[in-house]
């Protein structure tokens, strides 16, 4: 199948995903399984094979409904990400915020979304439905609309990047103040030595105040930007 017939497919299955009600086996039935799967054992324990035997059938059952195993996995993306938060009606540095929270809390809570490679812009129903919830209060904001996919594209890119982090990170604690104590030297590294004399240099796995206080200067300015 050339890229662009399977491309068409994966979007044809992204927005048509209603199960037939006299079969047991269908689209919804088949991701529903795959998340689950992925959830408990992660994205490498998700196959076609894996997933039909979880359901109680064989693979060449699943390969009727879903072709093939970036279909699928394009299909529990966007299911696992579910609705983003209704717009509350406040303003637009609030509505981003919330939907930055909500965003790492659904990466948290399905940590193999964070290997899925990114491969395109957003297609699926939720992933578009995320990305207006995003670009609105953007919008709302003043911003040039030139300027509002790139700057939302950068919003999301940075929780996805720092939820990862957040997923994957191994503490160190004070140790890595320690170990860096036996390289850094002034000359070389003047920023980093003064960054550890005042004791800020230590690993202690928590990466949400770097997203808080980034978006907080992206938010700062846009303000400032557009007054």
């Amino acid at each position: 199948m050339s890229a662009d017939k399977s491309a068409a497919a994966t979007f044809r299955l992204l927005w048509k995903t209603r199960q037939n009600a006299r079969s047991a086996l269908g689209v919804d039935s088949i991701v529903e399984a795959a998340i689950a799967l992925a959830d408990a054992e992660g994205l490498g324990a998700v196959s076609m094979q894996r997933v039909a035997g979880e359901l109680g059938y064989t693979a060449m059952a699943l390969y009727r409904h879903v072709p093939g195993k970036d279909q699928l996995v394009a299909l529990m993306v966007d299911r696992a990400q579910g609705l983003p938060p209704a717009d509350s009606g406040r303003e637009w540095r609030t509505e981003i915020l919330n939907w930055a929270d909500a965003a790492w809390d659904f990466y948290l809570a399905h940590p193999w979304m964070l290997r899925v490679a990114t491969t395109g812009a957003p297609t699926g129903p939720h992933e578009l439905a995320w990305f207006e919830a995003l670009l609105r209060p953007l919008a709302q904001s003043g911003l040039a609309a030139e300027n509002l996919v790139a700057t939302a594209m950068f919003i999301s890119s940075a929780v996805r990047d720092l939820a990862r982090i957040a997923a994957e990170i191994v503490p160190s604690g004070s140790e890595y103040g320690n170990l860096l104590a036996q390289v850094i030297q002034p000359g070389q590294f003047p920023t980093l030595a003064s960054l550890m004399t005042s004791g800020v240099v230590e690993d202690d796995g928590d990466v949400r105040p770097a997203l808080e206080f980034g978006l907080s200067l992206v938010l700062d300015g846009l303000k400032t930007r557009t007054s």
